[in-house]
């Protein structure tokens, strides 16, 4: 398989793993947040969030970039405007991260985890993963074109 297809189908993988990852917060973390007691939530918001980078954080950014680097070396099925689609997904995956499920994450920073305050995380964090569905899928269709 050529280089080409390689960076396809290794730009599917990553996004592969943030789509399970963003499905795992939205179904089983995120809302496991409301049932844990007021008093004890700081400390388990704080531990959280200090170990998400590396699994989670990083692979958001490599996701992305493995998007890029189809610019520079696509395979010949791949039109750039499937390239465009894939970045504009990936640049409203940030919007809506930057933008929307960021601030919702200030009141638990906070020590909010009521039903009210867990709303918005997880609605921002559906849209988020919608966003990253259609990502994966792309990529996905596009790599089995390539290697067929």
């Amino acid at each position: 398989m050529p280089i080409k297809a390689w960076i396809l189908v290794g730009g599917s993988a990553v996004n592969l793993y943030l789509l399970g990852v963003m499905v795992l917060f939205a179904t089983i973390t995120y809302p496991q947040f409301g049932s844990v007691d007021r008093a004890a939530f700081p400390s388990l918001y704080s531990a959280f969030n200090s170990r998400i980078g590396a699994p989670v954080v990083v692979w958001e950014f490599v996701a992305f970039l493995a998007t890029l680097a189809l610019y520079a070396r696509r395979p010949d099925s791949v039109s750039v405007v499937m390239v465009h689609a894939l970045t504009a997904l990936g640049l409203a995956y940030f919007g809506l991260t930057f933008g929307w499920h960021l601030p919702a994450h200030r009141p638990l920073a906070e020590g909010d985890n009521g039903a009210a305050t867990l709303a918005p995380l997880l609605a921002s964090q559906w849209a988020r993963t919608g966003v990253q569905l259609g990502r994966a899928g792309i990529l996905m269709w596009l790599s089995a074109s390539a290697i067929s």
